[in-house]
């Protein structure tokens, strides 16, 4: 049915067009990890289509930004002129519609996941997706509190139509072809479909042009495609972004991981590796991996709430610095004594927006014999406008405005970093990522 509501790493085959004024094509595409929401209402899929046109969209103008925003000086006004030349805006008398209209049809819905096996060693229990226990339970943590559900083994087509061959906006014009291939490039190898897409969930794979089955491409072949894509002439274009705005760039921080037999396997690996980076702990009096955090906030806290549990005194010595605020926010710190004197639940936030997105992409890509991971880090803003605050959850009472650069003498203090103050960066060393190859 078709719906007018939203890796392969091969770039876009170039829209042809069947005459002059008229293009369409049609994409072919199946997600290789769940769908995560994406619907009107928070956390749940669409009733009717799961995926739709309008969600489609809002992610290409995003990718559209992120390769051809740095082509308007710096100029959030110049960009966003030709943003809605080419995609629409918002209803406005002086506005006519965009050049490129989408449908989505639905070709399988997929399945709902809701509960997954957990073994232990005395059964095989069944668990929600989001609980703790789950193999997916750092990412899908939301779900945790309500129960809730993803959806697996979805298919759909985006039918694109294309009006006309250009779009001018002040007194300049832009190759529509060219600007809609360079949006799906980027959404098609970093991006994918519904919430938390950024973690993993609902990777996409093109799997047919206008009906002709696309061959996947080997580990060197997405390499390089990759590189060609981020470079000067490739779908990048322009050296000045808008403040704020995230985006790729020639010089951003990417790499492949290991290949893998399936999607699942690439994908916990990554996430595997950042729940390990950033959950990183000294080991327990009984030499398990349950003991101090290694990260500087915990201890931070019980400094500035003046609150700690019988030996837990604060001992970190990098003092009131909240680094892994880089990684996206807002972070919620629960500490497991609370009821014996240990501080109550914080939240750290951006001062004038509670959510931060991080810049960090983690997501399985589709190759021959296997999936691939791929991590990357998007240029932007490293922290939130206005800086950060740490909030008392009960009451909303502002504790602090702490701050998340480190110096290097700070940065070879906290264990995981190992001597990086860069903690994007520092993480993607633990994945293989060489500041030298860039």
């Amino acid at each position: 049915m078709l719906s007018n509501r939203k890796q392969p790493q091969n770039p876009p085959p170039k829209v042809k067009a069947k005459k002059i004024g008229l293009v369409r094509q049609v994409r072919s595409y199946r997600l290789i990890t769940p769908l995560y929401g994406g619907g009107a209402k928070t956390q749940q899929p669409d009733e009717v289509t799961v995926v739709r046109a309008s969600e489609i969209r809002g992610l290409l103008r995003f990718w559209w930004r992120a390769t051809r925003g740095g082509q308007f000086e710096g100029l959030l006004e110049k960009m966003r002129r030709a943003e809605e030349a080419i995609w629409g805006s918002a209803a406005k008398e002086d506005k006519g519609p965009s050049p490129i209209s989408l449908a989505v049809q639905v070709i399988n819905r997929g399945h709902e996941i809701r509960q997954v096996t957990v073994h232990t060693k005395r059964e095989a229990k069944q668990v929600n997706i989001g609980d703790p226990s789950s193999p997916y339970g750092y990412v899908a943590f939301p779900l945790r509190d309500n129960n809730g559900s993803v959806w697996g083994g979805v298919e759909f087509e985006l039918h694109i139509t294309l009006h006309t061959a250009t779009v001018k906006a002040d007194d300049r014009e832009f190759n529509l072809q060219e600007e809609i291939d360079a949006a799906l490039w980027a959404w098609e190898t970093f991006g994918g479909v519904g919430a938390r897409t950024r973690r993993g969930f609902g990777a996409l794979q093109l799997t047919k042009v206008d009906g002709k089955p696309v061959i996947e491409p080997t580990v060197e072949e997405i390499r390089q495609k990759i590189h060609k894509g981020l470079s000067k002439n490739g779908y990048v274009k322009g050296s000045q972004w808008p403040d704020g705005v995230p985006h790729l760039h020639p010089t951003m921080m990417w790499v492949l991981t290991a290949r893998r037999d399936n999607a699942d396997r690439a994908w916990k690996d990554l996430f595997g590796a950042l729940k390990e980076f950033r959950q990183a702990r000294y080991p327990d009096k009984n030499n398990r991996p349950y003991g101090r955090s290694k990260w500087p906030e915990p201890d931070a806290i019980r400094r500035l709430t003046g609150t700690y549990a019988p030996g837990h005194a604060p001992q970190h010595p990098v003092t009131n610095k909240f680094p892994r605020g880089r990684l996206g926010l807002p972070i919620i710190f629960q500490f497991k004594d609370e009821d014996n004197d240990d501080p109550p639940k914080t939240i750290l936030e951006g001062s004038e927006h509670e959510r931060f997105a991080s810049r960090l992409i983690l997501r399985p890509l589709a190759c021959q014999k296997g999936v691939v991971g791929l991590a990357c880090v998007l240029e932007g803003p490293n922290d939130p406008p206005g800086g950060y605050v740490l909030k008392e959850q009960s009451n909303a009472q502002i504790l602090h405005r702490p701050g998340a650069e480190l110096a290097e003498d700070e940065a070879r203090q906290i264990e995981p970093l190992k001597g990086e103050p860069d903690v994007l960066k520092a993480f993607m060393k633990t994945l293989g990522w060489k500041e030298k190859e860039e």
